[in-house]
């Protein structure tokens, strides 16, 4: 999957920006944030209970939007799955119980393949072929920011059982 996502990456070109790295590639559930001191345990435990069976998922669009000055390319599915739509609703409501604000609005989900993108430029309009994704596992992720762009570090991962 990752190497039709870096292939993918490659036929944007005509998009300019900078391609997300291969070991940065993923897709968000919940945004946090900067997490505060005294919540940072309430959030691992969150992380370490994640439950849900592995599912299926098809990334079959690809889109563009801007958030402040980043302009991102990605990828995503058409149709949320139930089983992905069942594990973001629930760590959503697990977040807002230990007291942190969670994004308003309908859940996108994508995985980013280009940042500062020309979002100018024309998509093609069907991705073909589909990317076909088997979700095993969660992790929750740390991200420093860092002059080259951010670095991300895996706190916990926890797999989703057969």
């Amino acid at each position: 999957m990752r190497k039709q996502l870096r292939q993918l990456q490659k036929d944007l070109d005509q998009a300019g920006g900078r391609p997300v790295p291969e070991e940065n590639l993923h897709l968000t559930l919940v945004f946090l944030g900067n997490v505060e001191a005294d919540k940072v345990d309430a959030v691992r435990a969150i992380a370490a209970g994640i439950e849900g069976e592995p599912f299926d998922l098809v990334l079959d669009t690809l889109g563009g939007f801007r958030q402040n000055n980043a302009r991102i390319l990605w990828v995503g599915p058409s149709e949320l799955s139930s089983e992905l739509e069942a594990l973001y609703q629930s760590l959503r409501r697990q977040v807002r119980k230990i007291g942190r604000r969670v994004g308003k609005g309908t859940y996108h989900p994508h995985v980013t393949l280009i940042r500062k993108a020309d979002l100018r430029k024309k998509l093609p309009e069907d991705l073909e072929p589909d990317i076909q994704w088997t979700v095993r596992r969660c992790a929750l992720v740390a991200s420093e920011l860092r002059p080259a762009g951010s670095r991300y570090k895996i706190l916990i991962e926890q797999e989703l059982p057969d």
